[in-house]
């Protein structure tokens, strides 16, 4: 599937639903579509790097959201293991929103459907979930206030 060039901010615009951020997710879209095939290329994002699972979920990437929050259980046994984990997230979180982008475009028969049918498809697979930083924020505070405390005092019990 090839993508037009001047195609491609009105399609992420339907798809981000967020206007404004089209300048921040075009560039590392580009850099990681090369060839209209997707590929790694490191890119950053901070809302990756400090949201991790959250931004996956907030983005409907759901099975990168449950990866990462089931990876966020094993990095806690790691040293370092949670900068480790946020560092990943950081780097490939453009990569994979790159990845629901384009395989969105194919649900959406980009190039075989008319422009604006293509982009109501977009607005419906893609878009956001407001309700993912209520969550994340209710998650850490339960981590903060109840979980951390007794793990710790277990640890200096031990």
């Amino acid at each position: 599937m090839q993508i037009e060039h001047t195609h491609i901010e009105t399609l992420l615009e339907s798809h981000i639903q967020k206007p404004q951020k089209v300048f921040v997710y075009k560039p590392n879209v580009e850099a990681n579509l090369v060839n209209d095939h997707v590929v790694f290329k490191p890119t950053w994002s901070w809302w990756a790097f400090f949201g991790g699972w959250a931004f996956f979920l907030y983005r409907k990437m759901y099975l990168m959201a449950a990866v990462f929050f089931l990876l966020g259980f094993v990095a806690t046994l790691i040293p370092l293991g949670n900068v480790i984990l946020a560092i990943a997230s950081g780097v490939s979180g453009f990569y994979f929103y790159t990845k629901k982008f384009y395989d969105d475009l194919q649900i959406a028969q980009y190039g075989q459907r008319p422009l604006e049918e293509v982009k109501q498809t977009l607005k419906y697979l893609g878009g956001y979930h407001t309700w993912v930083v209520v969550v994340a924020v209710v998650y850490y505070l339960f981590w903060a206030i109840f979980a951390l405390p007794i793990i710790l005092a277990t640890l200096a019990i031990q």
